[in-house]
């Protein structure tokens, strides 16, 4: 979408990445420091993965038994297609579309392998809140990161199996799932749709 706006106004691709860059390049003007999140922090371009790439492995953590770490790869089971979701709480567009996620889990759930994965929360109420719908702080420590992902499938009434990143982000930092980004794996070859 920047792209396309970039383009339709007369300017380059280049133009876009020099954007992306300025918080880093100017990162004493106070300007930048009121940025999006996810733009001052660089998140959404963390991670380099390609279509066609091997799909990293990962530690992941079940929300029931949080005392284990499971690697993503011990999920994948070579005969059905694997699909990826990553998303938290406090994203509008992940609320706005979850009961959408169950559409297509209750239709496939028998042929394909769903995992959402709960990531660093998009727009915690004390970095980047957007209006007063979720007061979902960031995550200090795995057990918050843990009750966020519960109150998430609980409010949204989310089916699809959740897991939750490690806080050191290694499922965010890998894949780069932000703002929202599905991967369908098959043969553990990354199909990105962003």
């Amino acid at each position: 979408m920047q792209h396309n706006l970039v383009r339709e106004f007369g300017y380059s691709d280049e133009a876009v990445q020099l954007l992306r860059r300025a918080p880093q390049l100017y990162q004493d003007d106070p300007a930048f420091r009121t940025t999006q999140v996810y733009v001052r922090n660089n998140i959404a371009s963390r991670g380099n993965l390609k279509e066609g790439m091997l799909a990293p492995d990962c530690p992941l953590v079940p929300l029931m038994n949080d005392k284990t770490i499971i690697q993503l790869r011990s999920l994948y089971r070579p005969e059905r297609p694997f699909v990826l979701l990553a998303g938290s709480y406090t994203c509008p567009l992940y609320r706005y579309i979850s009961h959408v996620l169950n559409d297509i889990y209750s239709l496939y759930k028998n042929d394909v392998d769903f995992y959402m994965i709960q990531i660093r929360e998009a727009h915690a109420s004390d970095v980047w809140p957007i209006g007063n719908i979720v007061e979902v702080k960031e995550h200090r420590t795995l057990e918050e990161r843990l009750t966020a992902a519960r109150t998430m499938v609980e409010a949204t009434q989310l089916e699809i199996p959740v897991l939750a990143d490690t806080m050191d982000n290694t499922f965010l930092n890998l894949y780069s799932p932000w703002p929202f980004r599905f991967f369908n794996n098959s043969t553990t070859v990354i199909h990105a749709e962003i």
